[in-house]
């Protein structure tokens, strides 16, 4: 598990050495721990802070190096506890293309835990809830399309949800599975 903050996770005071901790502790061979450590660390793109202290890191490097302390121990899921929300715009994409190809390509399963509703739209499956009870359980698309739901217990819609809604009050209708800004583009192009 990645927390939000990171300060509640980092153990020791060089990055490299914070990373290889889990697998130490884990019982990895040095070598495998070596290995392990410059490929999580590529991974968050960190590696040019491998032997700075950790300490002098900005909120949103200490964030990438604890979800690279995560990685180095191979986890078969990853949960991520609002790990985006000390990144810059930059730094979370790139982070949210990590957690994306960990995901589809390596088939480790994650669980976000985000308010960002921009990043739940990549999920295949959304769970939302509420006074600890799950009242939502659904494809993206599916609970989406539930706007005012959503809105009534606090939460928003992607912003191109928004802009498939207005359309709709404007006699543009759109399919509910329309949520990136690509996927508006390919659907508004024919229309015009």
């Amino acid at each position: 598990m990645v927390f939000q903050n990171p300060d509640n996770q980092l153990v020791t005071t060089i990055v490299e050495e914070d990373v290889a901790f889990g697998p130490e502790n884990l019982g990895v061979p040095s070598p495998e721990i070596r290995v392990r450590v410059d490929e999580a660390l590529q991974k968050v793109g960190m590696s040019a802070y491998a032997e700075s202290a950790a300490h002098r890191l900005s909120g949103g490097q200490k964030q990438r190096v604890a979800i690279a302390g995560m990685l180095a121990m191979e986890p078969k899921i990853l949960v991520l506890d609002e790990a985006t929300a000390m990144l810059d715009p930059k730094g979370r994409e790139e982070l949210l293309q990590t957690v994306y190809e960990l995901n589809r390509k390596n088939g480790m399963t994650v669980i976000m835990i985000t308010q960002y509703m921009e990043e739940a739209v990549m999920a295949d499956r959304l769970i939302v809830m509420s006074g600890g009870r799950i009242v939502m359980d659904d494809a993206p698309a599916e609970i989406f399309s539930r706007g005012d739901e959503l809105r009534a217990l606090g939460l928003d819609v992607p912003e191109i949800v928004r802009i498939r809604e207005d359309l709709a009050r404007n006699s543009v209708s759109l399919p509910f599975s329309v949520l990136t800004d690509t996927q508006l583009a390919e659907a508004l192009c024919p229309l015009l």
